[in-house]
């Protein structure tokens, strides 16, 4: 239960901080849509970066460590953003953040799965805490009380990591480039991060296309609440099927969820896609976890490649999001991300395709 309330805390904390940092870059700064996306793909460069080298840190030396360090020095970063004072100190500020954030989710999953392999439950708090946080940053509104609210509950999730019950940990020689691990879970790591790519074209815009829609801050907030909540409760049911059956399904639902951000024409209306997505995300983060702990011994470097191959997207999907919003407005983002979840999909297949058809992967699995 400790470690579920770690991924609580800590999923409230980093999206409660990340959610209107578009609007403060805006608002507050004048940053223009090309220098939003600089802010958001910076976070997630260094966040890539840390979650590899800890994620195969933590296969070497032991998940302890890792974890405690990582909750700790996040919260920490949290604060630094209230001194942030226009554009650039905002990015460097929030490279900090992504640096640190990046450190102990790989260590988290890889404790969680190697104790009981629970991991769709586990990771449903996660997305519960990614909808308290919306929700909290919503409900305060005032950007420096947003950083304080995240700072202390990391804290709080540092103070839980303090007590959980690790033993004796089993160490692993991994290279410091693991080709074959890569290699391994190419189909998984390259597929996702097309994806997610298109995702994150969406989702640096997302707040300022609500707000454009008539959303107050609350309102934005419980935007993405809806999709946290539904999260948690999809994934519930998650563990009970195979990673590839889990991975096909979200790349279908997040095809047909993205182009329908454009029917919108008032921010209510957004609801039922917000739904859809939570579906779509709760199959392919479960899936995509499942996929890579069960073919690997080394887990915390495999999750960690998996954070990174996500990270990757996020700093593409931002930067072309920037571009894209700024010559073809917000629907243009929904379409070119569309497009890029198909070529996911593709490659997945493709590379899976001995697989497709086979009664292992289409049907319940206890993995």
């Amino acid at each position: 239960m400790k470690a579920s309330s770690i991924q609580l805390l800590s999923g409230a904390g980093l999206s409660a901080s990340s959610l209107l940092i578009p609007n403060i870059a805006r608002g507050e700064f004048g940053s223009s849509n090309w220098e939003i996306g600089l802010v958001v793909a910076g976070y997630s460069a260094t966040a890539f970066m840390s979650s590899y080298v800890f994620g195969r840190f933590s296969d070497v030396h032991g998940r302890a460590f890792v974890l405690k360090l990582g909750l700790f020095l996040t919260a920490l970063a949290m604060l630094l953003q209230v001194f942030a004072n226009d554009t650039y100190t905002l990015m460097l500020i929030r490279l900090i953040v992504g640096l640190c954030s990046g450190i102990y989710p790989a260590a988290l999953l890889a404790y969680v799965y190697e104790k009981d392999k629970k991991i769709g439950k586990f990771t449903s708090f996660g997305s519960l805490g990614f909808g308290l946080g919306v929700f909290m940053a919503g409900v305060i509104g005032i950007y420096w009380g947003i950083f304080l609210f995240s700072s202390a509950i990391l804290l709080v999730a540092y103070a839980l990591a303090l007590f959980l019950p690790f033993g004796k940990e089993e160490h692993h020689n991994v290279p410091l480039f693991p080709i074959a691990i890569i290699k391994r879970n190419i189909s998984i790591y390259l597929s996702i991060m097309f994806r997610h790519t298109g995702a994150c074209m969406i989702w640096v815009i997302y707040p300022i296309f609500l707000a454009d829609l008539g959303a107050d801050p609350i309102f934005i907030g419980a935007i993405y609440a809806i999709n946290a909540v539904g999260q948690f409760v999809f994934m519930q049911f998650c563990d009970r099927y195979a990673g590839f059956l889990l991975i096909v399904v979200g790349f279908v639902m997040s095809i047909l969820t993205f182009p329908s951000y454009t029917l919108a024409t008032v921010y209510y209306e957004i609801i039922p896609a917000q739904i859809m997505l939570a579906l779509a995300w709760s199959t392919l983060y479960v899936g995509s976890i499942k996929y890579v702990m069960e073919r690997n011994d080394e887990k915390g470097t495999a999750a960690g490649l998996l954070q990174s191959a996500l990270g990757i997207s996020a700093i593409l999907g931002s930067v072309m999001g920037g571009v894209v919003a700024q010559l073809y407005g917000y629907h243009g983002c929904m379409y070119v991300a569309t497009f890029v979840a198909i070529v996911g999909l593709i490659i997945f297949i493709n590379f899976n395709r001995r697989r497709v058809g086979s009664s292992k992967d289409l049907n319940s699995a206890g993995q």
